[in-house]
């Protein structure tokens, strides 16, 4: 029986991504904080804004400083950059996978941003909460 070419590869990434967690703390704690921040930025949306839902079908989702809210949106919309983030440390995650074996530089470089990345998402819900409330 001949093996499916996309399976070897995922085989492949599999193996690369366990060896990536055992060998690498770098790895490790940027994932582990990243995931922390996702769970900040999910929850805290829920504990603030949710309650004002019932108040107000509608949510300032944008700030600017020349005109002041400058966009509005339903509730459900102040999600997108939780799923945006979860979006971002996929990708990384898998970039990292595919090029440990190679280029450990690239993987340490994306281990770095992700963290970085997941943090100012943090802080525009946060301002995005604190205009709603």
């Amino acid at each position: 029986m001949a093996v499916h070419p996309y399976k070897k590869d995922l085989q492949e990434i599999g193996k690369s991504f366990r060896q990536m967690f055992i060998k690498s703390v770098l790895v490790r704690w940027s994932t582990v904080i990243s995931v922390f921040f996702l769970i900040v930025m999910t929850v805290f949306p829920l504990w603030r804004i949710l309650p004002l839902a019932s108040e107000s079908p509608f949510i300032a989702l944008h700030y600017n400083i020349y005109l002041g809210v400058d966009r509005f949106g339903p509730v459900y919309q102040i999600f997108f950059l939780p799923v945006l983030g979860v979006f971002s440390l996929l990708l990384n995650l898998l970039i990292q996978a595919r090029s440990f074996r190679s280029q450990k530089t690239l993987t340490l470089f994306f281990a770095a941003a992700t963290p970085c990345v997941e943090f100012i998402l943090l802080v525009a819900m946060g301002l995005i909460v604190l205009i709603n409330i």
